[in-house]
């Protein structure tokens, strides 16, 4: 069964404070040993730096398969959170997506941190626990599109649902997980939630047009009392024959991040029955103009990835 979102995206933090006890963010701790990008995934960023970013999404990913599902890996390294802020031994769906991402719209790997960084907090934030982009309907998935990393494609495959929904301070009051957050009740984000869906039944009659490099949310239906919908994030690559299938980091079967077939995640996702499955929603990476200026795409000839 898909691992409900208080594990893949919700980000239990297990160093969290009670709500009523918050304490600002320490300075960075140093996490050479994981932060560090691997040989292997390095020279493959790099030797794929002029390939179509559908095709850097795939061959990058590929080199970070067979790692373990570990829930909410990273942190920032200091403070609220003191996990890590990179890591490539292990990964949980959002920061496996996010990391490939960052390797992949980079000029080279050097600037994959940054990429990271303006992805999870926002390119006008600092790295801290409360600018950490925890939520996705009202943070990541209209954070990362407002500043351009990618595009909502959801309705160039069909009719789509329209979900819609007010967050207010009792919703997350009534909301159970609200404590697993070091947020006070000022600081959870409000307003409105919007996103478009495809309906699982249209998800499955189009799964062989998705495009490779997509990002595949999995959506769930809306409940009042709960201000989620999205409790899983996935990236799309074409199998051997050339068939969109589903790379990602899961908890079924033997877990770990690992390739399903897109037809079949599909159909195993009717078979949820205690929060029923509405969807997916679909967004493509988009193409930086920054990776074509000389100064970014010049090849360079050693890169101390400890400072990644």
């Amino acid at each position: 069964m898909l691992l409900p979102l208080l594990v893949n995206l919700v980000h239990a933090e297990p160093g969290a404070l009670e709500a009523d006890s918050p304490v600002p963010d320490l300075p960075l701790r140093e996490t050479v040993d994981l932060g560090a990008i691997p040989p292997a995934i390095a020279t493959v960023a790099r030797d794929s730096v002029d390939r179509p970013l559908p095709d850097r999404i795939g061959r990058i990913s590929a080199t970070m398969l067979g790692r373990p599902y570990v829930s909410d890996p990273l942190g920032e390294g200091g403070g609220i959170d003191p996990d890590p802020i990179a890591r490539y031994d292990a990964f949980d769906c959002l920061t496996f997506t996010e990391e490939v991402l960052a390797l992949a719209l980079a000029g080279d790997p050097i600037q994959a941190s940054q990429i990271r960084k303006d992805l999870r907090y926002g390119p006008e934030n600092a790295i801290s626990y409360l600018n950490r982009r925890h939520f996705m309907e009202l943070q990541w998935i209209p954070g990362v599109i407002r500043d351009g990393w990618l595009r909502d494609a959801t309705s160039e495959y069909g009719d789509v649902v329209l979900l819609e929904k007010t967050v207010t301070s009792e919703t997350w009051r009534s909301w159970q997980p609200r404590k697993r957050f070091a947020h006070t009740d000022e600081e959870l984000p409000k307003g409105q939630m919007r996103l478009e869906v495809l309906p699982l039944a249209t998800a499955r009659e189009v799964a062989n047009r998705i495009r490779p490099g997509s990002v595949v949310l999995t959506v769930r239906t809306d409940r009042p009392s709960i201000p989620i919908w999205v409790t899983h994030v996935s990236l799309v690559v074409p199998d051997p024959s050339g068939k969109p299938q589903l790379r990602h980091a899961t908890k079924i079967g033997e877990g770990g991040t690992r390739d399903h077939s897109l037809d079949w995640y599909l159909q195993h996702l009717e078979s949820y029955s205690n929060w029923r499955v509405l969807g997916i929603s679909i967004l493509e990476p988009v193409e930086p103009l920054v990776r074509r200026t000389p100064a970014l795409t010049e090849r360079t000839a050693s890169v101390n990835d400890a400072e990644h």
